[in-house]
């Protein structure tokens, strides 16, 4: 039996899933953006929370605007 998608990643793995730094997904977990588990002192992400979030960041980077 193989499993198609995980229902948890630990915080680095879920970091480098979406390929931002550790301290970065730890940001978005503290504003309330991503859900997580614990499991002890463990952090797991969840990861349809993840996929979740990660499909409504922006296409296109942020426009510095012209001043």
């Amino acid at each position: 039996m193989s499993i198609a998608e995980p229902i948890a990643l630990p915080r680095p793995d879920a970091a480098a899933l979406v390929g931002l730094s550790d301290r970065e997904l730890k940001r978005a977990i503290d504003d309330g953006e991503i859900r997580v588990r614990y499991r002890g002192r463990k952090c797991l992400v969840d990861y349809a929370d993840l996929r979740e979030w990660f499909d409504t960041l922006p296409a296109e980077p942020k426009r510095k605007d012209a001043a």
